[in-house]
């Protein structure tokens, strides 16, 4: 059997069409680069699926997260403003 890879990412970009979604997660690197415009994240991995199956995967994850929020956490995971200023994201989007 094929092993199935496991890896790690601390970013994602996120491209859609009329036919499909492509999740591509990235790993910035562990030494920073002196120079930040040289600076890439390695992609890890890219995903693609279809546009129905990235909205019920999507449903799915907010229902999980909120479910353990509630019930390990108490509270909402805490985002920094300024991030979500960033992606343009309200907490009412949650």
């Amino acid at each position: 059997m094929e092993q199935v890879p496991d890896v790690y990412a601390d970013q994602f970009t996120l491209g859609l069409s009329a036919y499909g979604v492509a999740l591509t997660f990235s790993l910035n690197p562990s030494t920073p680069s002196p120079i930040p415009s040289q600076q890439h994240a390695e992609p890890q991995a890219v995903i693609r699926m279809s546009l129905e199956h990235a909205k019920v995967m999507i449903m799915l994850l907010k229902k999980n997260l909120k479910q353990f929020e509630l019930e390990h956490l108490g509270d909402p995971i805490k985002l920094p403003k300024r991030l979500l200023q960033e992606l343009n994201l309200d907490e009412a989007d949650w």
